[in-house]
Parts: structure tokens; C-alpha cells; sequence
């Protein structure tokens, strides 16, 4: 059966989980490598099982198939895409925890936390964070600066700017520590925690600084499907240029922003920066 064997490593390494702690239980390691690395499986029992324990669709790897469960790459979607109720009904509901692998808990309770930090309930969004924490392993570096990230997000809603800043260098120390091909798989994660620090230097008044971190943010901001984090940068950088006064700055984000929703396809996201269009056209 031919499979999408680079899709199943990019949720593995997501995950922060080699080839054999997935394979535990299930197959062989060589195996997990082989479907990997020539996209091919002979047992759809064992699909299904690999499958189960990284929370993907099965259909999203092979087209054998009539299953449509939600999974929690699924929910990640929708996060990234700002549909955070619709994200937290789903994680909210009883029937979603049904077969869920304990190695996935942890991201369960991570996007838990996303959905109830922006919908304005950070306490709990704190309370699942330290969940998340807690089954976390030290060799999931992914999860971990994702955890430590979004720890700081909320801290900067709470106007607590020094735990803030304590989880985004803790975030710095972990990115710094990656290997480069680790850090390649990261890139959007790596670009979420610059994007946070902008967050913090806005809050700080630090606007010089902010816009330092969006330009850094957007150094490395993966080329495809990236358009909602584009347009959160250029947000900051559209806040920080109007307090310094800097117009052709603050015009080029502007552009940008509206570039993106143009090209999101996302209704939302475009209606979200239509505005941008005729204000570049006022001045």
C-alpha cells in the first residue's frame, strides 16, 4: 500500500518521538523507517496502529480508506488558524478522548490551553499548561518550547512580564540548543516565540526591540501556509511603527498584512486585513 510516509515523520517529529517509541508495541523500528523513507506498508493493521498513536488521520496518509475521525492534527489546524472555539468544543467533548495515546496527552492539553488562553480564561490555560508540562519528556524539545511559549503568552495577558520573559528565554535556551536539521522541523515554532517576544517588547513600550523580533520572526518564517502567522507579525510591527512614528515602515507591514489575507484563501483572515488596503490608499 503506498502511504504518505513524510507526512507520518513530520507529525512523529512534532510529537518530539523517535522511530522505535513509535514502533513500541506495534512493529519493528526498521520498519517505522521504511514506511517513512519509501512511503509503503504492507499492513493496514499496523497503519491504523501507528496511525492511533501519533492522533493523525488515518486518511490523511492513505487513500484506502473511508475513516473520518477528528484527530488532534485537526484541532492543530484550527488553532492555527484563530478557529479556537471550534477547536475547544472539539477538545472539550467526551468522545474525542476515547483511544487517545498517552504520548499525545501532552499536545492535548498544550492546544487545550491555546484555546482557553484566547478565548479569555488564562487561568485555565495555565492549569492545563502545567499538565501538559508534567507528561512532557525531555527529549520532546518541540512540545516543550511550544509549552514554555504559549506559558509566556498567557503571563503577558496577566501583565506578569517577568515569568513572561522567564519562559521565552527558557524557549531561546531550548532553540538554541537544537541541532540544525531539528531547528529546520521547528521553523514555525521557532518563529512563534520570536513573535511572542515582539509581544513582550510592545507590552515593555520597547517598540524599537519588537519590531527587531517581528523582522527575525519573519527571517525564518516557513514560505507556505504561514499566512495567519504573517499576518500576527505585521500586526506588531503595524503597532510598534505608528509609536515611533515610522510611516513607510508601518505602510510596508500594512502591505504585507493585506498580501497575506489575500492570498490566505481564508475568508476570515481576509476580511480581518481589507481595511489595511484602503487606509495605504487614504495616506
Amino acid at each position: 500500500m503506498i502511504v504518505k510516509g513524510s507526512l507520518l515523520k513530520q507529525r512523529r517529529e512534532q510529537l518530539g518521538i523517535s522511530q522505535g517509541q513509535l514502533a513500541e508495541g506495534i512493529c519493528h523500528q526498521s520498519m517505522v523507517s521504511r514506511v517513512e523513507k519509501r512511503g509503503h506498508i504492507t499492513s493496514m493493521t499496523v497503519l491504523k496502529a501507528l496511525c492511533m498513536r501519533l492522533h493523525i488521520d488515518i486518511s490523511q496518509v492513505a487513500e484506502l480508506t473511508t475513516e473520518n475521525h477528528v484527530q488532534l492534527s485537526y484541532v492543530r489546524e484550527l488553532v492555527e488558524c484563530f478557529e479556537y472555539k471550534q477547536a475547544k468544543k472539539i477538545l472539550e467533548s467526551t468522545s474525542f478522548m476515547q483511544n487517545m495515546e498517552d504520548m499525545v496527552m501532552p499536545e492535548f492539553h498544550l492546544l487545550k490551553a491555546i484555546c482557553y488562553s484566547e478565548c479569555g480564561e488564562p487561568q485555565k490555560a495555565l492549569h492545563f499548561l502545567q499538565m501538559a508540562m508534567s507528561g512532557t519528556l525531555h527529549t520532546q524539545t518541540g512540545l516543550l518550547i511550544e509549552i514554555f511559549n504559549e506559558m509566556g503568552g498567557v503571563w503577558i495577558r496577566l501583565n506578569e512580564l517577568d515569568s513572561a520573559n522567564d519562559c521565552l528565554e527558557r524557549c531561546l535556551n531550548l532553540i538554541n540548543s537544537l541541532p540544525e536539521a531539528k531547528a529546520e522541523t521547528l521553523k514555525l515554532v521557532i518563529v512563534k516565540v520570536y513573535r511572542r517576544k515582539a509581544e513582550l517588547a510592545v507590552a515593555l513600550k520597547r517598540y524599537t526591540e519588537a519590531i527587531e523580533w517581528v523582522d527575525q520572526a519573519m527571517s525564518v518564517l516557513p514560505k507556505v501556509n504561514a499566512y495567519h502567522e504573517l499576518v500576527r507579525l505585521q500586526k506588531i510591527k503595524i503597532e510598534s511603527a505608528e509609536e515611533l512614528d515610522q510611516q513607510s515602515e508601518k505602510k510596508e507591514a500594512m502591505l504585507l498584512a493585506y498580501a497575506a489575507g489575500l492570498f490566505s484563501q481564508d475568508q476570515k483572515l481576509e476580511e480581518g486585513t481589507r481595511h489595511y488596503r484602503s487606509e495605504m490608499d487614504s495616506k
